[in-house]
């Protein structure tokens, strides 16, 4: 079968450090017919080191533009491309050998296709203070990979979006929603479900992902994302269940979940936030990994809780 063309997009944001080793394989790939980047707003040389290496790799295109979002900057980078297979990629994964031809294989067989790509996290050799809030996000990955593969629905119910490939006709017709700015990637993933494409993980097609995050980071993320996963539930209704009410105290003993449910409260929910961050510092510091691992997992159901409260309290 004749192979499709491909335009790689990638959306970034002040990755200058880590941007050139995400587009090393990729300008190596001839399966890469373009690699379209869209700097959202970015202010730490990723812009000019873009253009340098523009000049030199003609496939290349750059795309700088006001800081709009993520989502914003994908719409964008879409819309520019000219492959009739576009490849989405996060600006913090790098493609390993052979991951455009095989997202482009698979589009050359089926139409009306989202095909998801495998990413799993470069842990640090060793782990250090600090290093729970990855291994925690790892786990998290690998385990949303496995239900995929049980139940193929979830590719698009729950998409984890930063290496995922559809036809560029696709694309523009689901378009991306850019008022999310948590859980946009599963929003996207419900639009295609919606749009009538199929969704499939594969994980041959391997990117890794260079993902560090802090624990303030991740407490701002899990934020957002319980503020999401309302949001989420209330324009998808159609499709999916009304929030249950206790997904965030899922599987914890009766002591910590009514530790979750009283974090509703705001100010409660502030002071067991802080306590729990304090707690996993000082596991961290100590190198107690299982209580640092074990803090900030509550933790992270806390802040979800709270970002979850706060916009069922806006609605």
């Amino acid at each position: 079968m004749e192979r499709p063309t491909v335009s790689v997009v990638i959306a970034t944001r002040n990755r200058c450090a880590r941007l050139r080793e995400t587009l090393e394989p990729l300008l190596a790939d001839p399966a890469a017919d373009e690699v379209v980047v869209v700097a959202d707003g970015c202010r730490d040389g990723s812009t000019e080191m873009l253009r340098g290496l523009a000049a030199r790799h003609e496939r290349l295109r750059l795309l700088p533009t006001a800081h709009r979002g993520r989502a914003a900057a994908r719409q964008l980078g879409i819309e520019t491309a000219t492959g009739e297979v576009v490849v989405m990629l996060d600006d913090d994964v790098i493609a390993a050998p052979g991951l455009v031809a095989g997202h482009a294989r698979a589009h050359a067989a089926e139409h009306d296709l989202v095909m998801v790509g495998y990413m799993p996290v470069r842990l640090p050799g060793r782990r250090g203070p600090g290093d729970a809030s990855t291994f925690l996000y790892a786990s998290n990955y690998e385990g949303s990979c496995q239900a995929c593969e049980r139940d193929p629905s979830l590719v698009l119910t729950s998409m984890w979006g930063g290496n995922v490939s559809l036809s560029r006709h696709d694309a523009l017709r689901v378009g991306m929603d850019t008022s999310f700015t948590h859980h946009e990637d599963r929003d996207f993933g419900l639009r295609c479900l919606k749009a009538g494409l199929r969704g499939r993980f594969d994980r041959s097609l391997r990117a890794d992902h260079v993902h560090r995050r802090t624990l303030a980071s991740l407490r701002r993320c899990a934020r957002g994302q319980g503020a999401g996963r309302v949001e989420i539930h209330r324009v998808h209704s159609d499709v999916l269940a009304p929030m249950d009410e206790g997904v965030f105290t899922r599987e914890l003993p009766g002591p910590l979940s009514a530790l979750v449910i009283a974090c509703r409260r705001p100010r409660a929910g502030a002071i067991c936030a802080g306590m729990l961050a304090a707690t996993a510092t000082l596991a961290g510091r100590l190198r107690l990994w299982r209580a640092e691992t074990n803090a900030v997992k509550l933790l992270r159901r806390v802040e979800l809780q709270r970002g979850a409260t706060r916009a069922l309290l806006r609605h």
